[in-house]
């Protein structure tokens, strides 16, 4: 930790428009590391080679150890000095749980009895009374008899995307099977590496014209300011966090696995591969976004429908008219900068370089079963659409969400403004798995609560297992549907949940 300190520089960095609109969520891991061999606690993930790696990775990351603060402009930033550090949290504990139980349960985390339950939802203070968010923490739980190793890493949205949190991690990684193989290495180096945090590389990528925004965007930054979005930007990035957690997540949320065998992947997608426009090639993520979109959108609608009827008997509904159906829901898509532009520097950039923009599903194509044609539509306008975003409409979009202090929040506003949706992100190009200490790959690697309900991702699989395994967090009611929808269920090969 020594080293750690003694490297801080004080410094500011200002965070933009794709920084902000994320500063309301934390992306969150739990890592699960098997002991097969039953090794000892000295060689199996050592206490002593972890701490020091993870502090020797955070000199690489300094400004972890920042505060959040917001200006009269309402302008986001992360203040470190080096006399007023907010240190990430670390800690190494044990439980009373064994690896198998835990594999029993669908890797349930209510069995690790967690005191972290705070980091897995939005950047708050851990308490009501605490004034500081933590805007990194990692936590080594140690499973009962050796038997495994279970890491929980956290870091606020606002400051990484997921290739940027896969980045921070992966340096962990590497570094502790440098200094756990040091003793036995000749002449080997630390080995250094050169991370870019400052928010003014992305901005070389903005373009300060109009002609690719689409309409919802410019609708939501030219017409949705208003006071409510001036006060949530100019609030402290605390007292947003507790206004969050005290608003919005109060509906009881259950966590999905579902793991999709490569198989099933390669016949949905030749399903819509065949009747969508001949000449156009959908991927893998661009049908799994459609399948995931019609089943919970779905599900959403019959939940209102069923709350609906229970609240408002069928005569009054005569009298006074039945709740209203929109014409519409949103499925909104993550896309990254990154493999839009031909720059391999672009890979060292760890804040936020990503646009999210929402395929609009009409209402009609939700009310009956799937079809292949269904399937094909939303398929083909999720690819129109993410084709759609290269480079220059990125930076537009970029450019133009940042002139107002408020836009992201009149953004999010504009987002939240549909009666059903649903938002779902891709991290089948991260390399979760590659996540090694020195003891080989973890079993498995899964997002902890995803901010928000109606938020889904898609995570690859282990390597020995093929396929993926789409995670969601969804209203308790809403998962009973999808897991009741047969037409989702037959792509499914396996499933667990965790409320």
């Amino acid at each position: 930790m020594d080293q750690f300190i003694n490297s801080i520089k004080p410094q500011k960095v200002y965070l933009d428009s794709a920084d902000k609109a994320m500063a309301i969520a934390n992306i969150a891991f739990y890592y699960w590391y098997e002991n097969a061999k039953r090794e000892p606690r000295e060689t199996f993930m050592p206490a002593k080679a972890l701490e020091q790696a993870f502090y020797t990775t955070l000199c690489d990351f300094s400004h972890l150890a920042g505060v959040l603060k917001t200006d009269s402009n309402s302008r986001i930033f992360v203040q470190v000095e080096a006399d007023n550090l907010n240190m990430p949290i670390y800690t190494d504990t044990s439980c009373d749980i064994d690896f198998d139980t835990i594999r029993k349960s669908g890797f349930d985390t209510k069995l690790l009895n967690s005191t972290f339950d705070h980091a897995r939802d939005v950047p708050a203070p851990a308490s009501f009374f605490r004034s500081t968010i933590k805007l990194a923490e990692a936590h080594v739980i140690r499973l009962k008899n050796n038997s495994g190793v279970c890491l929980f890493v956290s870091v606020v949205h606002c400051l990484v995307d997921g290739q940027g949190y896969t980045t921070f991690v992966k340096r962990w990684a590497e570094i502790s099977r440098w200094i756990l193989s040091r003793n036995a290495t000749t002449n080997g180096s630390f080995p250094e590496k050169h991370y870019i945090h400052d928010r003014s590389f992305y901005s070389e990528f903005w373009d300060i014209g109009t002609n690719r925004i689409d309409q919802s965007t410019r609708n939501a930054i030219d017409k949705g300011g208003n006071a409510l979005t001036r006060w949530i930007a100019w609030l402290s990035p605390e007292t947003r966090g507790k206004l969050i957690k005290l608003l919005v997540l109060q509906d009881k949320r259950i966590n999905c696995y579902f793991r999709i065998q490569k198989e099933n992947i390669d016949s949905l997608r030749a399903t819509a591969q065949d009747n969508v426009s001949e000449g156009m090639r959908i991927s893998t993520n661009d049908v799994l976004t459609a399948a995931i979109g019609i089943s919970c959108l779905q599900s959403m609608r019959a939940v209102n429908i069923e709350r609906q009827s229970r609240l408002i008997p069928s005569t009054l509904q005569f009298i006074f008219g039945k709740d209203e159906e929109p014409n519409d829901a949103s499925l909104l898509v993550v896309a990254s900068l990154r493999p839009r532009v031909n720059r391999q520097d672009v890979y060292d950039y760890t804040g936020n370089m990503t646009v999210a923009r929402a395929a609009v599903i009409p209402m009609n194509q939700l009310k009956v079963e799937p079809t292949p044609k269904t399937l094909a539509s939303i398929t083909k306008q999720i690819r129109t659409m993410v084709s759609d975003m290269d480079a220059q409409a990125v930076g537009q979009h970029c450019h133009f969400v940042n002139k107002k202090s408020d836009g992201y929040v009149r953004l999010m506003m504009g987002m939240l403004g549909y009666k059903y949706k649903l938002a779902v992100s891709n991290h089948l190009g991260f390399d979760h798995y590659g996540v090694d200490f020195g003891m080989g790959a973890p079993i498995l690697v899964r997002p902890a609560f995803l901010s928000f309900p109606n938020s889904v991702l898609i995570m690859p699989c282990h390597p020995d297992v093929g396929g993926c395994e789409i995670a969601m967090t969804l209203t308790l009611d809403v998962a009973e549907k999808v897991i009741r929808n047969t037409t989702w269920m037959s792509l499914v090969d396996k499933f667990d949940f965790n409320v």
